[in-house]
């Protein structure tokens, strides 16, 4: 750990100390005028993420009530007064995510082929299934060298309609060999043409997984958030933790205000209404941290939801195979 740099007056409360006060004797906090890289960030995260006390209803009315504020304190050394950024964020998304498994209803998620199709193959007579098998292998054969995705799809579409077709039997069908890939693509196959067979039942199962790693999708997108402002905001004197601690205090306003809306509303007009609200929010909590004029503000803000948005749908996208896959 890196030698603290002490200080004359406490970061926190401005208590007046000397070089043998290790700790504020009138608040508490360490005498480290240093500002927190990131392992240390995460250290004092972790140190403290269980302790709980009166901070958060301080850290929460701040948050709101000041746009920007808590999180620039934070970074200048006002530690004790608020309840850190990782720890709030943790509180906050479990709140979130507590609300989404007591109210979720069982999940409709489309697979590749609907109900009524479903419904109507397992209709069909024996030799409308095996002209529809033909069709599904005549197709794969006909295309000109077959990735793993071709391969996926077309085994999928035939273990829909052959259920208990065997690895070696649909391999010898499509002309494939055994490998990796090739045998990871049926695996994956077996699982589609089972949602899609049995759809309430198996996403069901998926929904159970998927909220069950949600908690670790959304942690996970800090750091890339936290990127993203560090890039729109490169010429501005902080470093990349401080970026992260501005992410984590809006993005724990927004779970939270999500959580009251599942817990309170479920209402479509007014979760529209707490969007707008967040995003008018969240630019006065950019101003205010970035101390930068409100054109440059709000130019920012609509790079910062673009980047945003088209990097979370990728992050959730890849987080979805990869839940698909592990389930």
């Amino acid at each position: 750990m890196a030698k603290r740099e002490k200080g004359t007056e406490c970061l926190n409360c401005g208590h007046h100390l000397t070089d043998e006060n290790n700790f504020c004797p009138n608040c508490g906090q360490v005498n480290d005028t240093r500002r927190l890289t990131t392992w240390e960030l995460i250290g004092e995260s972790l140190s403290n993420f269980f302790a709980v006390d009166g901070r958060i209803f301080r850290t929460i009315a701040g948050v709101f009530w000041r746009p920007g504020k808590v999180a620039m304190e934070f970074a200048r050394g006002k530690r004790m007064r608020y309840m850190n950024p990782v720890r709030f964020y943790f509180v906050c998304s479990l709140l979130l995510i507590t609300s989404i498994q007591l109210d979720r209803e069982a999940a409709v998620i489309n697979a590749a082929t609907n109900d009524s199709d479903i419904e109507q193959i397992k209709s069909y007579s024996d030799w409308e299934r095996d002209s529809m098998r033909l069709r599904v292998i005549d197709e794969y054969l006909a295309k000109d060298k077959p990735g793993v995705w071709s391969r996926f799809t077309s085994m999928t579409d035939l273990l829909i309609i052959e259920p208990q077709g065997k690895q070696d039997e649909v391999f010898a069908q499509f002309g494939l060999e055994n490998g990796f890939w090739n045998e990871f693509a049926f695996d994956q196959a077996q699982k589609a043409s089972q949602l899609a067979r049995n759809q309430e039942d198996n996403f069901e199962s998926f929904n159970r997984v998927l909220i069950s790693k949600l908690f670790w999708i959304l942690f996970l997108f800090i750091p890339v958030l936290g990127l993203m402002l560090k890039l729109i905001y490169f010429r501005r004197d902080f470093y990349y933790p401080e970026h992260i601690f501005f992410a984590l205090y809006q993005q724990g306003l927004f779970f939270l205000a999500s959580f009251f809306y599942n817990i309170l509303f479920e209402n479509p007009v007014i979760y529209v209404l707490i969007m707008v609200l967040f995003a008018i929010h969240l630019m006065m909590a950019m101003r205010n941290f970035y101390s930068q004029t409100w054109g440059k503000t709000v130019l920012k803000f609509g790079l910062i939801s673009l980047l945003g948005l088209i990097s979370f749908s990728i992050f959730f996208i890849l987080s979805l195979i990869i839940v698909f896959i592990i389930m």
